[in-house]
């Protein structure tokens, strides 16, 4: 987790934007917690984007490998930038932003995105990776003396 604190809007809980008058789906939780509170990083990645959402404020993205990104909204502060490599628990940012139309407490809005599309943070982060490597066996191949080539 990016930020140790109470959910406060569940992924896909639907919401009021007032500012707007519209009712919008949340694309991934709202984690409570206080202002100046640091972010970090949930796994290793490169840095592809800081700036501002129209709807979080500001934003951080981080790639993670072709496939998947995750988001930080809400920022007061940012501490990395486009193109820097961040380490798994590494210190990216702190909340304090009050401009996010889904919650008005303080908040980091937290949400990964694979292949385009979001999925729900917390089922994710349930996943105990160190027990998938049980079912991996890995097989060492002797590589080939003889190069095959094409005619």
């Amino acid at each position: 987790m990016p930020l140790e604190g109470k959910i406060l809007v569940s992924f896909r809980q639907e919401y009021l934007d007032e500012r707007q008058q519209v009712k919008r789906k949340h694309t991934g939780i709202d984690i409570g917690g206080n202002p100046g509170d640091y972010v970090i990083a949930s796994a290793n990645g490169i840095v592809s984007y800081c700036g501002f959402s129209p709807i979080g404020g500001r934003t951080i993205v981080i790639k993670h490998n072709e496939k998947i990104r995750t988001t930080y909204l809400n920022l007061s502060q940012i501490y990395v930038q486009p193109g820097f490599f961040v380490k798994q628990g590494q210190v990216i940012a702190a909340i304090g932003a009050g401009d996010d139309p889904s919650n008005s407490e303080d908040h980091l809005h937290f949400g990964i995105i694979y292949d385009e599309k979001y999925l729900d943070p917390q089922d994710v982060i349930k996943i105990d990776y160190s027990s998938i490597s049980k079912y991996i066996k890995l097989k060492y191949v002797k590589p080939s003396l003889y190069v095959q080539t094409s005619k």
